[in-house]
């Protein structure tokens, strides 16, 4: 298998190319400001504040926004070696007749607790290995390295936020999840742990929600007697039966397996596609080495060190249908890419179009440890900036013809050619020449055909969200918003509630200042027009950090969407 072949070549290149993962000593000074990803908040506005604001806000935008990401990246001497790794910090804007206020605090998980007891950093994260514990004993140190490694997975969850119902929840990619109180963001009882519910040792931090709140996710199992499977999980609304509520996890149920190609090679993905008659898996030749995984666990090494990128495999789409559950037979391949975050995916005139973000060079992980982001100088390079894709893949070819583009949407560059092996290649095409990231859409067209994505400008130097982007998917024109001194966060898009156009709404992000550290605003864009119709701003009483995702709850909404 061509993954086993080349294992002692990338081993040694792996060794050559990694930077060094062990925890560092702190600058004795503060990084500068402008250098976000290096940022730690010392103090956290619990209460909500009010800001100063400009432009008027329209009178039906009423609910909450709130985002989710690293907050602080050391602990006493130790520092985090990658941007995956800081510690979770949540910021909320609470929108409620045409007023705004401003609240944030660290997610209070057990992984947060420990490091700032010890005032070191004792739960290892992807890219990070703990100093050892001052509160265990030598045997108990020793014992923990033959727990099996999710057994007490960090629930540092700084990646996204989602709602189960009207129950809110942090995210990351392990199984664990946190609840948090919308009003004081405290965490509520502890972790959730999927595991004790499902089959599945991991969980991606992008879930899909349908309109009657049923919730969708994916994630691995490394124990079934077929080998690792990629599993997607159904998790039913919240019911009462005969007196007794039924929480969505003690209803959840895998739908739908997808047996793993390269068996101790599991891919890496941080989401998934949907559409309204499919789920899109994009296995890609980005894995996880298990036997360097459970090696590093034993050994006190990062899981980081786990993966591997094979530029030369090809990155395959694996095809569920919703109704059944039954995995489509056809094999979609392409050149090898890497994708974070799906668009959107729709079924027309029996094909389906599938969007997202991607890139050319899994090296990218590596372009995010913070030695690097810590540099002003750093630059990634192009081919591992994400810029906006789009694949179309025919759903019925059994009797269509060999070496022939079987791919008839209008106005598209897509090809996919039908091999006499029934392998269906597919070659994408660039939607739009800009660097693309953090997609967003009008969620009442997920899985729909549609017209706009939102989305950021990543800036290869420091990884910065340098602008706001609105695309037109169709034909590939976009739109820009920026401001000098001024970064932005992932774009939500909120539909006005008279809707009668895709693009009719609000658009909020958050602003921070390279210079000012405790600055952050609120900004709202009119979805169409591409212009800013109002700014609410803040000084927070601590340092102001960056966030990767967030969700709109809107107050009078029964479900929430992305």
């Amino acid at each position: 298998m061509g993954l086993l072949n080349q294992e002692k070549t990338d081993e040694k290149n792996a060794d050559k190319n990694a930077p060094e993962l062990a925890p560092e000593a702190a600058s004795s000074s503060s990084p500068h400001p402008s250098l976000v990803w290096l940022r730690s908040c010392e103090k956290e506005t619990v209460q909500p504040i009010e800001g100063k604001q400009s432009g008027r806000l329209p009178k039906w935008l009423s609910g909450r926004l709130t985002r989710n990401g690293p907050g602080r990246v050391q602990y006493g001497n130790t520092r985090f070696n990658h941007l995956f790794d800081g510690s979770a910090y949540i910021h909320q804007f609470n929108i409620a007749s045409g007023k705004v206020t401003y609240q944030s605090r660290f997610l209070q998980s057990d992984t947060y607790k420990r490091n700032s007891e010890a005032d070191r950093i004792v739960v290892s994260e992807f890219g990070t290995v703990a100093y050892p514990d001052p509160c265990k004993t030598i045997l108990q140190r020793f014992m923990s390295k033959f727990e099996p490694p999710g057994k007490n997975a960090s629930d540092n969850c700084l990646v996204s936020m989602v709602h189960f119902g009207d129950e809110m929840y942090a995210l990351t990619e392990t199984p664990h999840l946190r609840r948090v109180d919308p009003a004081t963001l405290e965490c509520v009882g502890d972790r959730t742990r999927l595991e004790e519910y499902i089959a599945v040792n991991q969980a991606t931090a992008h879930p899909h929600v349908d309109p009657d709140g049923t919730v969708y996710n994916m994630g691995n199992s490394y124990s079934g007697k077929k080998g690792p499977t990629y599993n997607i999980i159904k998790f039913p609304p919240e019911k009462e039966v005969d007196g007794e509520v039924i929480s969505p996890f003690k209803q959840a149920e895998i739908v739908a397996s997808i047996p793993c190609q390269w068996k101790m090679y599991p891919s890496y993905y941080h989401s998934f596609g949907i559409s309204d008659e499919y789920f899109v898996f994009v296995e890609q030749p980005f894995v996880f080495s298990l036997r360097k995984f459970f090696f590093n666990h034993f050994l006190g090494k990062p899981y980081l060190g786990a993966i591997e990128w094979y530029p030369d495999q090809k990155t395959k789409f694996r095809i569920v249908k919703r109704e059944t559950g039954e995995v489509l037979k056809t094999s979609y391949t392409a050149d090898a890419f890497l994708t974070f975050h799906h668009t959107n995916a729709y079924v027309k005139d029996g094909q389906l179009v599938v969007d997202l973000a991607a890139m050319d060079d899994g090296q990218v992980i590596h372009q995010v440890m913070l030695n690097n982001l810590a540099d002003p100088e750093f630059e990634s390079p192009p081919a591992t900036m994400p810029t906006h894709r789009r694949f179309v893949l025919p759903l019925d070819v059994e009797e269509s013809p060999v070496d022939s583009n079987l791919v008839t949407l209008p106005g598209t560059k897509c090809t996919a050619i039908k091999r006499q092996s029934g392998e269906v290649e597919v070659e994408g095409e660039l939607i739009a020449d800009q660097f693309f990231d953090l997609p967003r859409i009008n969620y009442r067209y997920n899985g729909k055909e549609y017209k706009y994505a939102y989305g950021v400008e990543v800036h290869p130097k420091g990884t910065e969200f340098a602008k706001l982007v609105k695309m037109n998917v169709n034909t590939g024109e976009t739109k820009l918003w920026h401001e000098e001194g001024k970064l932005v966060s992932e774009p939500v898009f909120v539909a006005a509630p008279d809707a009668t156009k895709e693009d009719q709404g609000v658009v909020l992000s958050t602003l921070l200042s390279k210079e000012n550290p405790t600055y952050v605003a609120l900004l709202v864009l009119d979805s169409a027009k591409w212009t800013e119709i109002a700014r609410v701003v803040f000084k927070a009483q601590g340092t102001v950090t960056p966030t990767f995702h967030g969700q709109f709850a809107g107050t009078n909404e029964k479900v929430h969407f992305f």
